[in-house]
């Protein structure tokens, strides 16, 4: 599954095998086939992810969107990390 991090300053893209992110509505784990979707990211929650090679990731989000398919997701990220 592709990860694709969109700042106002990069694009970032990583394979990865699931995210974890905090939304208004709850926490969720998203792996490829996930029913697709647009939320909004919690601000003061990290956004995690698994690399293909098991390392573990994370980013703290400020403020965000998320927008998931079937095949990635992608997040909008309106400051540079």
């Amino acid at each position: 599954m592709k990860l694709q991090i969109i700042t106002s300053q990069k694009t970032t893209e990583f394979d990865v095998d699931w995210v974890e992110c905090n939304t208004p509505v709850g926490n969720m784990v998203i792996q490829e086939g996930h029913v697709p979707m647009i939320v909004e990211l919690c601000s003061g929650y990290e956004f995690l992810y698994q690399l293909k090679h098991g390392s573990l990731e994370s980013i703290m989000i400020i403020q965000g969107v998320a927008h998931v398919t079937r095949t990635g997701v992608t997040i909008l990220l309106p400051i540079d990390l």
